[in-house]
């Protein structure tokens, strides 16, 4: 028989177990069979005592999932000889020589990339570099010799070649064999391996701390494979049973020398599994095993990408097969006239190469590092880099393994949610690409000697962020030069034959291994995006520290690094996908077909096999992902830069867990002892652990582009271009439609008709549409885009009243504006209005609804505030004005006097009011104070701005008696004499430009600014200084390298993260969105903040801007250090919080807060459930105060904002519809029981809340939604109420107030509607009244001194009282405090002395003592001040509690 020829690029070829018909490898002469197997050893043999004498170094090649660092050396030799090849013109490194050094015989430079080496003149560059060197230094691990982990590895050596010869029972991976479809009733032979080798990290000195790990090559003895073992996980199983039987060897030498063992999959295969040991002796080290064979074990051409190494992996089709070149696929001879096509295996493919590589890679990264230790530096930092922003796994810190043979089996690894992706970031970058980004940038001819560690780093980061080089596949120059045989003689498959069967593409310099086929485009994507924001960054940084940190030292977590986040449940034991032909076979399945058969084949059926293992280039759990991903990449198109899914990470057991299974299904059988599942039957435990795997979900993360997630229309390919069109139509199914545009184009398109107030959740309800007609029947996916709507409406407004109040609010301005410019009778013409309320803005978290009174729809305020009778008219008695700066033409004639100047501009606003009045009938209330206008449904109040206000504000504030007299006279009464009209036109602008450029900016600060009124801190931290902050985290700061967010709940996420992680007594918060500022503006920012704050003058909270440079105006006079601190603890709950609601890795425990069906997600009320899991975010611990006032109901002009706990809200909130779900109801899942719920619930409250309840438990009882009574949750002392509890037991019925004070700010009464009528209630509306406001000022005026005063000034209910620490200090006493002060009784020795003998001299009869406040007398003053608007005070019952630190 002929030999066969070649395969053509993208053929898979068939090869049957019997063929016996040698490939082209098998046609060399025998006779260099012993040369080819010799150079093998020799390449292979990375000796360990040359190792320690510092000979030989190896690669960071396939066995580097998350090690790595290193030091290198830059000897005289290495520096010579870049010298000579400067002069040569020819590249320093390996490697041919490029292009540009060839053709430019003029340049002696070797970096043709010379703005890096540019960059070493700036003084950025060097502190960049300055702190890259600390970073190292904290980085490197010691490679002296005669360490511990040296010593350990010697004695691990000798004891594995000195292993006897002897034969193993293969019924010690029994589970692990016979799930890959074989026999466990043989033996085998265990020889010594033919080599142990370091590799990896360890071996290029590039090992990265924290995870120290080393990686040692054991080399499989020849004798234990046959030729045709790549067949079929024939391979597999015997390097598992040979990793077992190599275990049990070493624990029975010394268990105490190697410490514990443990069997981890390599890449995430459970085929691929590597011994992992941690000898306590090693120094922190743990020791990996990996596996590896020799060159010449396997022909080449036999593990190329397109060809097959399981048989069962094939799709029968009808008739005879096309020809191998025409099709693409060989006939197999079958009978019944069906040809049996076999597809292509890859991944199986690549895994055997790369075990088959890994000596070869090991010494071709050890000679290029060693040329200067320049590149192992820029590795170390690579690494780094891509462990903090999730792109390279990291070891868990804390993982279970069996203490002693026979132990238990441990827990499965989960990722926290503070500390990163974790396990979870595989099928990304590894310290394998990493090493080859580097050998590639040294081939590259981009390095040279003088370049730092941060430059190297920089130039590798290109090479990442070069999509065009990715989308051809990148490659490194074949360079096979005394590698003899194999590698040398056979030609590597063609690029395209790669790029057919895999998602991404990086030749090794072999040309035969693709080092990133376990990634996947999405993972591409995220890495490029990153490298990118990374790069914009080390460019000419604003700010050097700050950079610094973005890159290396701030760890991005799941919940805040994408902006749209999904879990996808399968159902159970759905074998999907199914299995396809490869991409260039005929009869394909085209993406957007519906599967219709999605059970398992004959032989999956009876449980043999794990997921169809048999039958598939990867194991189910990677194709799901890779599946799930590329739909849901098609389906958001251009509205994602980036998806990705999360790879669920598989556990780490002891070896003997390979007797009953692979990982993944002991991973699910977890809830099980390991009683129960040793005495399993195998087929039981087989279809149990079958479904429950793949039942599990999949986590899916996106990055969208803000300016087009929420687009309303996805339009397709043109209704002429028949294919595509037909694809589009069965990718979208009933979605799809076509549309003429106003051009005439006719394209096929998909429409997502939503209300505009939820527009922000389209790609979830696309993500549910694709899942539901791509997915098998059963499957659901949830998303988190609008968990959080309903703490942005009010309980007596419709959903989407909010952006139907702020649209009319534009819409009024814009009306006001014309009118304004059109009044002629003026002295002083308008040249310019501008409105600087935070409801134009949008920030406003709940802006006012149009006002009857004002102009508005009396249709509105039906049922409104939850009050006044039943269809009548509830009328609210306050209305909130939304300032407006209306600019006055320039005179020459204003007086110098500040107080005449103020005098002046009020006859001129009144002069104004006037023609507002007679021109267009506006009503319209003048003062002195201000000017308000009623229109259109809203007040405004107008303030009125000429070119000498800046000037006169200067003159005011030189002297006290000035400014008393002018504080109400400039602007709105709500502008101090400190806040000029034009600082805050400016802050106006700052704030709407971030907000023009990003949708999610605005509703993520109306959740912020909504967060801080909940957690009663509304007067220390004003409604300017939330917009700057969440400015200055959609601007970066804080946050490692990524994009700005995309979505309210990223955004969100970032400002808490902002709020709780910055070092506020270290460094000013610079928000500059728009790069005003340059690097000598931020140094001179820097350096007044360090002179303010050794004079003690500098606020706690320092955040400038470019038109505040010293802090004067927003956070001058808060919030103080002990509520900055507050601030930041209950920031770093909600955070916490916040990060474990999102779907991370586990998926959470509790899932009330999902949607699962089509008609919650269109339900706008479904995005409203308030489960507790979401409202803990928003409650604040009572034990967070010593005492409470609590404010009359009637008494508060917005009640009906406040925010209230399920059970109550559940009895207040009318129904929206018969049958609908009630949005502020605690939602369940199908298959999810109330009491899982509610243990979780309680679990994550009391994660938020330790050790007491919240405060709303004070005003209406029970926990957090979750049946928790107030006694469980308050943290009542065991010996019961101490006195102040007694005190309060004695308090009789709480007394109305008199007559006078029975104030009804909430609406009118209903008496005076019906008397009076709703037209003549307009003059008594209160415009701007504040009634809570003014009441915790005073307070602070009179008792600041003794304590702080927290409120809600969202319709809070309740005044938070904090005692100060020093308030209790014994005090002379003195007249102005004498009623609330408590004497102290002296005894006979504190009266003698000098004191008591000048008080007889002065003639007092008996000695003045000192004295403390009374806290009930305080309390009750307190109350008397707020008379009619202070209902009571309380104070929770305590004895001494775990309180929150302020």
């Amino acid at each position: 028989m002929a030999p066969k020829m070649a395969c053509a690029a993208g053929t898979p070829a068939e090869l049957s177990d019997e063929d016996p018909v040698p490939s082209d490898d098998e046609l060399q002469s025998q006779s260099t069979a012993d040369e080819i197997e010799e150079n093998d050893r020799t390449l292979g043999d990375v000796e360990l005592v040359d190792f320690y004498h510092g000979n030989e170094d190896g690669d960071d090649g396939h066995g580097d999932d998350g090690d790595d660092n290193g030091d290198g050396d830059d000897g005289d030799t290495a520096l010579l000889r870049l010298k000579e090849a400067a002069l040569r013109q020819q590249p320093a490194g390996p490697g041919p020589l490029s292009a540009a050094a060839a053709a430019s015989r003029k340049h002696v430079s070797l970096v043709t990339n010379t703005a890096l080496m540019l960059q070493t003149e700036t003084s950025d560059a060097a502190l960049l570099q300055i702190e890259a060197n600390e970073l190292l230094s904290e980085t490197r691990v010691s490679y002296s010799e005669g360490s511990g982990v040296q010593a350990v590895l010697g004695r691990m050596k000798d004891a594995l070649m000195s292993m006897p010869v002897h034969q193993v029972s293969m019924s010690i991976a029994k589970g692990f064999i016979e799930e890959l479809g074989g026999s466990a009733e043989d033996s085998l032979t265990i020889h010594p391996p033919a080599d142990v080798t370091i590799v990896g990290s360890y071996a290029a000195h590039a090992v990265a701390r924290p995870d120290a790990t080393m990686d040692v090559a054991i080399q499989l003895p020849n004798c234990l494979l046959v030729p045709k073992a790549h067949l079929n996980h024939r391979y597999h199983i015997v390097r598992a049973v040979y990793l077992v039987a190599v275990a049990q060897y070493l624990r029975e030498v010394s268990y105490s020398l190697f410490g514990e063992q443990c069997i981890e999959a390599h890449h995430g295969d459970p085929t691929r599994p590597v011994l992992v040991l941690q000898p306590p002796k090693a120094e922190g080290y743990r020791l990996r095993l990996l596996p590896s064979i020799a060159l010449s074990t396997f022909a080449l051409l036999r593990l190329a990408p397109d060809r097959n190494g399981v048989r069962a992996h094939c799709k029968t089709v009808a008739g005879k097969a096309a020809a191998v070149d025409g099709s693409g696929f060989q006939e197999v001879p079958e009978l019944n006239q069906r040809q049996q096509v076999l597809e292509p295996t890859p991944h199986y493919n690549a895994a055997i190469l790369e075990e088959m590589l890994l000596l070869v890679h090991a010494a071709r990264l050890q000679s290029v590092l060693s040329t200067s230790a320049r590149l192992a530096d820029g590795l170390l930092l690579l690494k780094v880099w891509a462990r903090q922003h999730g792109l390279m796994t990291t070891r868990p810190r804390a993982v279970a393994i069996a203490a002693a043979p026979g132990g238990s089996v441990p827990s499965t690894p989960v990722t926290s949610a503070s500390t990163g992706f974790g396990s979870a970031a595989g099928g990304c970058l590894d310290g394998c690409i990493l090493a080859m980004l580097v050998m590639l940038l040294v081939e590259k001819n981009k390095m040279a000697s003088s370049m730092t560690a941060i430059q190297v780093f920089r130039a590798a980061l290109q090479l990442l962020a070069d999509g065009p080089s990715w989308s051809k596949g990148m490659s490194l120059s074949r360079q096979v030069d005394g590698l003899e045989g194999k590698l040398q003689h056979c030609a590597p498959p063609a690029m395209q034959v790669f790029k057919a069967n895999f998602q991404v593409v990086f030749l090794d310099f072999t040309g035969w291994l693709n080092v990133a086929a376990y990634m996947t485009r999405g993972s591409l994507a995220h890495a490029q995006l990153v490298a990118r924001r990374t790069l914009d960054l080390l460019t000419a940084p604003a700010d050097p520290d700050e950079a610094f940190a973005a890159v290396f030292l701030t760890t991005a977590n799941p919940a805040a690094a994408f902006d749209y986040h999904w879990r996808i449940r399968l159902p159970a034991g759905a074998l999907w996908p199914v299995v396809k032909a490869g991409d260039g076979a005929k009869g394909r399945q085209q993406l957007g077909e519906k599967n219709s058969e999605l059970t398992a084949p004959p032989g999956e059926a009876e449980g043999f096999s794990f997921g169809g293992i048999l039958f598939r280039d990867q194991m189910l759990w990677r194709q799901q992902e890779a599946e799930i991903e590329k739909i849901v990449r098609q389906a958001l198109s251009d509205r994602a830069k980036v998806v990705r899914v999360q790879q669920r990470p598989l556990p780490m057991l002891p070896p003997e867990a390979l007797s009953r299974g692979m990982l993944p299904w002991m991973a699910i059988s977890q809830s099980r002892t390991a009683l129960d599942v040793a005495n399993t039957d195998a087929k039981d435990a087989v279809a149990a652990s079958n479904t429950s795997l793949v039942s599990s979900s999949v986590w899916v993360g996106a990055i969208l582009d803000p300016l087009l997630a929420c687009r309303l229309v996805d339009i397709g390919p043109s209704a002429d271009d028949g294919p595509v069109a037909a694809r589009f139509r069965r990718f979208w199914g009933e979605r799809a439609e076509l549309r003429r545009w106003q051009d005439g184009k006719i394209t096929e398109t998909a429409v997502w008709e939503v209300a505009p107030h939820i527009r922000h959740i389209i790609p979830d309800i696309i993500l549910h549409h694709v899942v539901k007609r791509h997915l098998p029947p059963e499957s659901n996916v949830a998303g988190a885009a609008g968990c959080l709507d309903w703490a942005l409406c009010s309980r007596a407004s419709p959903p989407g009243a909010d952006l139907t109040a702020m649209r009319a609010a534009e819409a009024a301005v814009d009306k006001l504006t014309k009118q304004l410019r059109t009044l002629d009778r003026l002295a002083l013409k308008v040249v310019g209005v501008q409105p600087l309320s935070a409801v134009a803005r949008g920030t406003a978290p709940l802006p006012p609804q149009p006002h009857p009174l004002a102009g508005g729809s009396m249709a509105a305020m039906v049922g409104h505030a939850g009050g006044g009778p039943a269809g009548g008219w509830v009328i609210p008695r306050c209305l909130d004005p939304l300032e407006v700066l209306v600019t006055l033409e320039n005179s020459g004639r204003w007086p110098d006097d500040p107080t005449a100047f103020c005098k002046m501009k009020a006859a001129l606003g009144i002069q104004l009011a006037n023609s507002l009045s007679s021109s267009y009938g506006h009503h319209v209330v003048t003062s002195e104070e201000a000017v308000d206008v009623l229109m259109d449904g809203f007040a405004f109040r107008l303030v009125l701005y000429s070119g000498r206000d800046e000037s006169m504000l200067a003159r005011a504030s030189a002297g006290a008696a000035v400014v008393a007299s002018t504080e109400s006279s400039l602007g709105s009464g709500a502008l101090g004499p400190e806040e000029s009209p034009l600082l805050l036109s400016w802050h106006h602008g700052l704030v709407s430009l971030v907000a023009g450029s990003n949708s999610a900016f605005a509703p993520a600060a109306r959740l912020a600014a909504r967060w801080v009124a909940a957690h009663m801190m509304s007067n220390h931290l004003s409604h300017q200084t939330i917009e700057l902050l969440v400015a200055a985290a959609f601007s970066g700061a804080g946050s490692p390298a990524a994009p700005p967010p995309g979505s309210r709940i990223t955004g969100f996420l970032r400002f808490l993260q902002l709020l709780s992680r910055w070092p506020w007594s270290l460094k000013p918060l610079v928000v500059d969105p728009a790069g005003e500022m340059k690097e000598a503006d931020r140094r001179l920012i820097s350096a007044r903040f360090e002179a303010q704050k050794a004079a003690g003058e500098a606020p706690p909270m320092y955040v400038c801007t470019p038109r505040d440079r010293e802090s004067r105006h927003w956070t001058r006079k808060g919030p103080s250090s002990s509520a900055l601190q507050r601030l930041t603890v209950l920031a770093a709950r909600s955070a916490t919080l916040l990060q474990l609601q999102l779907p991370t890795s586990t998926c959470g425990i509790s899932s009330s807060k999902w949607c699962n069906t089509s008609a919650d997600i269109l339900d706008p009320s479904s995005l409203s459930g308030l489960a507790s899991e979401w409202q803990g975010l928003f409650a604040t611990p009572a034990v967070d105060f010593d005492a409470f006032l609590l404010l009359r109901k009637e008494a508060l002009p917005h009640v009906d904002m406040a925010i209230l706990p399920t059970t109550h809200a559940q009895s207040s909130r009318p129904p929206h519809g018969n049958g609908a779900h009630h949005p502020y109801r605690p939602r369940c899942i199908k298959g999810l029981h109330e009491e899982d719920v509610m243990d979780a619930a309680v679990a994550l409250a009391a994660l938020l809340l330790p050790p007491g309840a919240a405060v709303w438990d004070l005003l209406y009882g029970g926990g957090v939604g979750c049946g928790v009574s107030v006694a469980q949750q308050s943290d009542a002392p065991a010996t019961g109420p101490d006195a102040l509890s007694y005190a309060l037991e004695d308090v009789g019925p709480v007394e109305p107030p008199p007559k006078r004070a029975r104030a009804f700010l909430t609406c009118f009464p209903d008496k005076v509607v019906v008397a009076k009528g709703a037209a003549k209630l307009q003059p008594e509306l209160l415009i701007g009244f504040d009634p809570v406001g003014r009441l915790v000022s005073e307070l602070s005026i009179h008792f600041g001194h003794l304590a702080t005063f927290c409120v809600d000034g969202l319709g809070g209910r309740l005044v938070g009282v904090r005692w100060r620490p020093d308030a209790f200090l014994p005090l002379p006493l003195r007249l102005n405090s004498a009623h609330t002060a408590l004497p102290l009784l002296l005894t006979d020795a504190a009266v003698t002395g000098n004191g008591a003998e000048g008080a007889k001299k002065r003639g007092m009869g008996e000695v003045q003592g000192l004295c403390v406040p009374n806290v009930f007398a305080v309390l009750q003053e307190s109350k008397e001040m707020g008379l009619g608007l202070v209902e009571d005070w309380l104070i929770p019952p305590s004895d001494v509690k775990a309180r929150a630190s302020w």
